[in-house]
Order: C-alpha cells, then sequence, then structure tokens
C-alpha cells in the first residue's frame, strides 16, 4: 500500500495550487509515469496492457481502459495480490452502520452508482484519501467559514443515497462514528424521499451546513423560495451531478450562504470543482481530464463539446485509474480567471432530472436507484406519459423472462410511490425502443412526453 504523511499531502495540495500552469504540467507528467511504472510492475492487468508501449512514452501511448474489461480482469488489475473483487463485494455489502473497519485493515472501499451498468468495487488507499480529502478541505472548503463545520457546535444535515456501498453513505457514517459524542448533530436524509418529507425533516432539524445532490437541493432552494423550507444555512455543498451556472446562483438566492460545488466521481475522485465562483476547475496536478470524440480521439481545449472523457486519477496506486473512459460530456478552456488559475471544466451531461407525478415532486436518482440493481435487466428508460402514468422501457438479458424481469420491476416502483402518498401512480412497462436526446447524445434516463 502507498502510504503518505498529512502533513506531506497538504504540503502537496497547498503547492500545487501556487504553481504556474508549466509548472503543473510538469509535475502531472513525473506523477504519470511513476503511475505507470508502478502499475506496470504490480498489476497483472497492467502489464500486458502496457507491454508494448515505450519508455519515453507520451499520454496517447497508453491505451484506454472501460469499465467492462476492468472488471473482467479484476483480480489481475489491483495492485495489491491479496485483493479479490468477492472480497471487496462482501465488505461493501456490510452493515456499514455497525462495522466501520477498513478493508483488510488498511484501505477504504466502495461502489460507483451503476448508473451505467453493473456497479465496480473501488478500493482506495491512504495515498488516494489523504491527497484527496486536501483537495476538498483545501479547494472545496478553504474560503468557507470553518466555524460553521464544527459539527460539535453546529447541525449538519446531507440529502444523500442511504445505502452500504454509496460513497457518501460511507463517509457519513466515518464521521458519525469519529464523532460519537456529536451525532445528533448529524442527519442523513434520503435523496430517494419525496421533497415534501424531505422539506419536513429539515425544517425540524434545521441544519446550519448542508450537502447533497444538486437535483434535490435545488428543488430545495425552490421550496426556500416559496417559503416553505425555511433554513439559515451558512454553507452548502453539493456533488455527483452537474449543478448548471444558473442553479449554483439560484442556491446562493435562496439560501444566501457558500455555496460548495464537487464534481467527483467513484473512480477518480476529486477531478474538479468551485473556488468559490461558479465554475468548475480541474486538479490538474493530481487527476488528468482528456475530452475525447466519439472515436476516442483527444479534442484538448476546444469549443466542440466531448462525446465523453477519459479520466487519469495520478493517486490511487492499489487500483489504478489510467484513461478511463466515462460518457460525460464536457469541455475545457484554459483561459485564466480572477477565482483560479486552474483550467476551467464546462459539463453538460451527468445529471438528474426531477419530475412531477401526482402532485408531488421526485428526482429520477429514486427510481433510477430502484432498475439500476434490478436482475435481468440490462438498460432502461423512464417515459412519463401524463400527470399519474410512468412508462418503464426496458432491454432484459438474454436469459431473462422479459415480462417477469419488467412486471417484478414495475411492483417494485408501485410500493415506492404508494410509501411517498401517490396511491393512484399508474406503472406501465415495454420493450419499446428508447426515445432519444432530441439534442443528439446520449439517450437521455427520463423523457416527459408532455413536454415534447
Amino acid at each position: 500500500m502507498k502510504t503518505i504523511g498529512l502533513d506531506e499531502a497538504k504540503r502537496l495540495v497547498a503547492e500545487g495550487a501556487k504553481m504556474t500552469t508549466d509548472e503543473r504540467l510538469k509535475v502531472q507528467q513525473k506523477r504519470l509515469r511513476e503511475l505507470v511504472a508502478y502499475a506496470k510492475d504490480n498489476s497483472p492487468y497492467f502489464a500486458r496492457l502496457y507491454a508494448d508501449v515505450p519508455e519515453d512514452f507520451t499520454l496517447t501511448d497508453l491505451p484506454v481502459t472501460q469499465k467492462k474489461t476492468l472488471m473482467e480482469n479484476y483480480d489481475d488489475w489491483v495492485t495489491d495480490r491479496n485483493i479479490h473483487m468477492q472480497d471487496v463485494l462482501d465488505y461493501v455489502g456490510r452493515d456499514a452502520s455497525e462495522d466501520q473497519s477498513l478493508f483488510f485493515g488498511q484501505y477504504t472501499a466502495l461502489c460507483t452508482s451503476g448508473s451505467t451498468g453493473t456497479p465496480l468495487p473501488m478500493v482506495r488507499d491512504d495515498h488516494r484519501n489523504k491527497i484527496h480529502g486536501q483537495l476538498v478541505a483545501q479547494r472545496l472548503i478553504g474560503n468557507a467559514n470553518m466555524e460553521y463545520l464544527d459539527i460539535s457546535k453546529h447541525r449538519r444535515a446531507s440529502i444523500i443515497h442511504l445505502a452500504n456501498g454509496a460513497s457518501s453513505y460511507g463517509a457519513f457514517l466515518r464521521m458519525k462514528a469519529a464523532h460519537p459524542d456529536c451525532a445528533d448533530n448529524l442527519l442523513g436524509v434520503s435523496a430517494l424521499d419525496s421533497i415534501d418529507n424531505i422539506v419536513r425533516k429539515l425544517n425540524d432539524f434545521q441544519p446550519e451546513s448542508m450537502a447533497g445532490y444538486p437535483s434535490a437541493v435545488v428543488q430545495l432552494a425552490i421550496e426556500q423560495l416559496k417559503g416553505n423550507l425555511h433554513l439559515n444555512l451558512k454553507h452548502l455543498a453539493t456533488s455527483a451531478e452537474l449543478l448548471s451556472e444558473k442553479n449554483y446562483l439560484l442556491l446562493k438566492e435562496a439560501f444566501k450562504c457558500t455555496v460548495a460545488n464537487n464534481y467527483c466521481m467513484t473512480e477518480g475522485g476529486e477531478i474538479a470543482m468551485t473556488h468559490d465562483c461558479p465554475h468548475l476547475h480541474i486538479n490538474e496536478d493530481w487527476i488528468i481530464v482528456e475530452p475525447v470524440d466519439k472515436n476516442m480521439q483527444p479534442l484538448g481545449e476546444s469549443e466542440e463539446w466531448s462525446e465523453g472523457i477519459l479520466v487519469t486519477d495520478l493517486s490511487n496506486y492499489v487500483q489504478p485509474i489510467i484513461r478511463y473512459y466515462v460518457g460525460d460530456v464536457i469541455r475545457i478552456k484554459r483561459e485564466p480567471l480572477d477565482c483560479c488559475s486552474l483550467p476551467r471544466m464546462e459539463i453538460r451531461g451527468r445529471s438528474y432530472d426531477t419530475f412531477t407525478i401526482c402532485g408531488k415532486s421526485f428526482t429520477t436518482i429514486g427510481i433510477d436507484s430502484k432498475a439500476e440493481l434490478w436482475k435481468g435487466l440490462i438498460k432502461y428508460q423512464f417515459v412519463q406519459h401524463d400527470d399519474k402514468t410512468l412508462e418503464v422501457r426496458g432491454i432484459c438479458s438474454a436469459q431473462s423472462d422479459p415480462a417477469q424481469v419488467m412486471e417484478g420491476l414495475c411492483q417494485l416502483m408501485r410500493t415506492y410511490f404508494v410509501e411517498q402518498d401517490c396511491p393512484d401512480i399508474k406503472i406501465i412497462w415495454s420493450t419499446e425502443t428508447f426515445i432519444p436526446n432530441k439534442r443528439g447524445g446520449k439517450v437521455p434516463l427520463y423523457v416527459n412526453l408532455k413536454n415534447r
């Protein structure tokens, strides 16, 4: 396991923020070469993949990696030869509220959301955790009044997915375990709940800092402006989804507090973040982001929107992420801004929709979480027909009975909506062709036919 002292991690992150672009890129390339050498020496998968890569390689000499292939070679991918995928899955599936022990006594482990297929188990070493922890501490919340983030004195609410293996839930539980005397100052609220219930819980709890998915927090901002929510927040953090500049300003208007937005993913970590401004800035000294076209060719800094991105995390040595494909739509601009000298990233994808059905507001993360792990279902789309009817379109595995798979999922979703006080909901299913996005790009997760 690669380790680093906390003071050293603090120093490296602080130095990176003060460097010129040329200095950061030089450090970036040095770290890339160290990571690639380590991966070749300790991962049988990377040893095979990089067998023909020249010693004086450039970034584009390294083959692209994708989730499916990495999953198929999981036990050879990780650099600790004692780690096996089933052990990681067993650890992630434990009751995390009861067991806060580290994986193998030295690693943290979690799973991706599975929004693009089977969830990917990720193991993180001490080096990765301390570096990314300092990126958050120094660059994301460094300008905030730290007094209000002291949970011994102030209440904090997290609007997250309360499920074992979820990154945000794991962090929430670790914080509770680390501060048992302050547990009453921490509230976890399910993002799958209806907005009405979330509003009620937050009004009762009255947090001074809050974190959550943008799709949920933006709805809460609207409820605050309507006068239904009554919070006096001092700090608000969002992550995991797209937060547009328009919605960033909406959050500032509604809550009149510091807003910190983190573009992150389980595989790549803290990729880009705001610096007390609406813009996302890439942590290029520790993360390499390559916008690519449909042929996986890098676009560089361009006005053209990408078809996806390749991510390289220069800090994770136990499970290297090197030129890893993610289907996010972005573009990168290098023009310096007053807020930060790090390159600016604009993102157009990776967001959850909000919708209203049976007179109640929801985010698609609720129904997405039901479908993503449903056995036999390979790909899916939600189509809303009217104020009470929601259709699930699905592609099922060859070995399954589509009628059985889809009807079972519909029954689960009916139960979910009834529990959210929507007894008149009508859930139907089909294996019809998915409806494409009018603007092109990825097939949308959710389509509202009333708006087309």
